[in-house]
């Protein structure tokens, strides 16, 4: 009898599907947190208030994250140091924020925010889909980081200190940032011109007035990263 029980805790440890739909649950238990070969889970439905703080890092396979309906009001940071997940159903909940570390979550294909108050990111990066959504939240990352860095004795320490070196790496990284999203939606917009100019949309007069915006946003773009 011991040993059928010890086998089957065994067989649930290594299980790679679970679902549990509708039951009521209030909390995850620790006996999830145990099955480590878990791929995907599905708890939608349940009235859940939140994920533990070891809830990603205890699952390190986990593909298929189902949350759906659920009371969830907030996400652990730990969310971006996953390294698998690909589809994350959030939709349904009472969260008014994302985390900024959720934009390290570079597997992540499906992000499911439907019904849910989100404040941040705002709306209109919402609306943009998720890619756009994971740049915004790497970003706001970075956003931070600099301001923490900002509020520290920084107007005390010397020019080769590692905070001040710290401090223009990651304003160069977010320049950086800000130069590529800028460019790739100038591409996106030209094509766009070129499209309707095939289609007698657009007018030769308008692609040139695009190419004069294109220069100037490249001007002051180069200005900024030059006064660093």
């Amino acid at each position: 009898m011991i040993d059928y029980d010890h086998e089957s805790v065994d067989c649930a440890e290594r299980a790679v599907m679970l679902h549990m739909r509708r039951r009521g649950l209030k909390s995850i238990s620790d006996s999830v947190l145990l099955m480590t070969h878990l791929q995907s889970l599905s708890l939608e439905g349940n009235a859940i208030r939140g994920l533990p703080e070891r809830f990603f890092g205890s699952l390190p396979a986990l593909l298929w994250l189902d949350v759906r309906n659920n009371q969830i009001s907030a996400l652990p940071a730990a969310v971006g140091q996953h390294m698998c997940l690909k589809t994350f159903l959030l939709e349904g909940n009472p969260i008014t924020a994302l985390p900024p570390e959720l934009g390290n979550l570079m597997s992540l294909k499906a992000l499911s925010l439907r019904n849910c108050p989100l404040t941040f990111p705002p709306r209109d990066v919402l609306d943009l889909g998720l890619p756009n959504i994971l740049q915004y939240l790497r970003c706001a990352q970075l956003g931070e980081e600099v301001e923490r860095l900002c509020f520290s004795s920084l107007d005390v320490c010397e020019e080769d200190d590692p905070d001040i070196q710290i401090f223009q790496e990651l304003r160069h990284r977010i320049i950086l940032m800000e130069r590529n999203d800028l460019h790739t939606h100038t591409r996106s917009r030209v094509q766009h011109l070129l499209n309707g100019q095939r289609e007698g949309r657009v007018t030769q007069k308008d692609l040139e007035e695009e190419e004069e915006e294109e220069e100037e946003d490249s001007r002051s773009t180069s200005l900024s990263s030059s006064s660093t």
